[in-house]
């Protein structure tokens, strides 16, 4: 397993990460779908195991995935291993309880303290904001950043996380008119002000593409020492071509992916035009679109580690095994070419520059 150096932690982790969020299974909060269908917890256990065994130092997780269910899978493997060896991450923001706000300081606390008993560890690598609603007026804002430094100053924590936005590049928020000018302002203020020491980011094939003169969320990363997860990268399951636009998924209340237009035939015939394009570059098996799409997210920057998904051992075996060479910046030019339809037809605000290879390949 590669390791890569992660900014703003200051520690080695695996490359490839665990993440969590699909063993959670079902869940809803506060009515909001949240998890995900099929999931097994004793597969979902092996999985984690078998993550272990092939290098995985690095897992991801937070309060809100299957209500606490993630945490406690994760624990278990946590109580048979050395917990110094890993790097855990977990996060804060989306669950409120009886609290009249999920950054209530005393509710932080209480999280906090429930995440560290249900993981069976005393410490949290990286602690993120998940959330960046702190209320109206963001009136919950600084007792919430205060106290995770308070945490972090206790060795409670050893890093302050906090999400970035899908599409970004600072230069837009000094652009009025821009589609996203008001959230790239809005990022880079309360970033300003959590000053975060790891940011969490979704990338992948269907990301934006940026031009030279446009600093996105990896430059902006490096010019602060900040480390970056990345998240999604198989566009949970998208860039597989998991499902067929022939028979296009149906999924259950409790899915977070229930209503989600990228899942319905029109999209998936889209990006299965794309994938096939890239399929007869790079090969169509399974394996084959593993290797490119976790290549396409590691190549984003050396410094960044990115986060996996899965339900058992055998799909975590197929996501560590396939992933083969590092792919070289024509190899990334390529892709992009082959998803710049995709990405104008499914997301026609994006501004990109499909040739563009300069500002998120190493």
């Amino acid at each position: 397993m590669q390791k890569r150096h992660l900014p703003g932690l200051g520690q080695e982790v695996s490359a490839i990460g665990a993440g969590c969020w699909t063993i959670g299974g079902l869940a809803t909060n506060r009515g909001t779908p949240i998890g995900w269908q099929g999931v097994s917890a004793q597969k979902a256990f092996e999985g984690l195991c078998h993550a272990f065994d092939l290098g995985v130092t690095l897992y991801d997780t937070a309060d809100v995935y299957g209500l606490g269910r993630s945490e406690r899978l994760l624990g278990r493997l946590l109580a048979q291993v050395d917990r110094s060896r890993l790097t855990v991450s977990s996060k804060v923001g989306y669950f409120a309880g009886t609290a009249a706000h999920p950054y209530v300081q005393a509710q932080i606390l209480r999280q906090f303290a429930t995440t560290c008993e249900n993981l069976g560890t005393d410490y949290l690598d990286v602690y993120f904001l998940h959330s960046t609603d702190f209320g109206p007026d963001d009136q919950h804002l600084d007792e919430a950043v205060e106290t995770l430094r308070r945490l972090r100053r206790e060795g409670s924590v050893r890093a302050l996380g906090m999400r970035a936005p899908h599409e970004f590049a600072e230069e837009w928020a000094q652009e009025p008119g821009h589609p996203q000018a008001d959230g790239t302002a809005r990022f880079l203020e309360l970033f300003g002000r959590i000053r975060p020491d790891v940011l969490t980011v979704r990338h992948n094939m269907l990301s934006p593409v940026y031009g030279p003169s446009e600093t996105d969320i990896f430059a902006f990363a490096r010019r602060h020492g900040v480390g970056v997860l990345i998240k999604q990268a198989l566009g949970q399951g998208l860039l597989l071509a998991a499902h067929t636009p022939e028979r296009p998924p149906t999924f259950p209340t409790g899915d977070h992916r229930r209503g989600d237009s990228r899942f319905s035939a029109s999209s998936l015939a889209v990006v299965h035009a794309g994938l096939d394009d890239i399929g007869r570059r790079f090969g169509s098996t399974r394996a084959d679109r593993i290797r490119v799409a976790l290549g396409y997210a590691l190549a984003a920057d050396p410094s960044a580690a990115v986060l996996v998904g899965f339900r058992d051992a055998e799909q975590i075996n197929a996501n560590l095994t396939s992933i083969g060479e590092p792919l070289s910046p024509q190899d990334i030019g390529e892709i992009r070419t082959a998803m710049s339809l995709v990405r104008d037809k499914l997301f026609p605000h994006q501004t990109t520059h499909p040739n563009t290879v300069e500002s998120t390949t190493c």
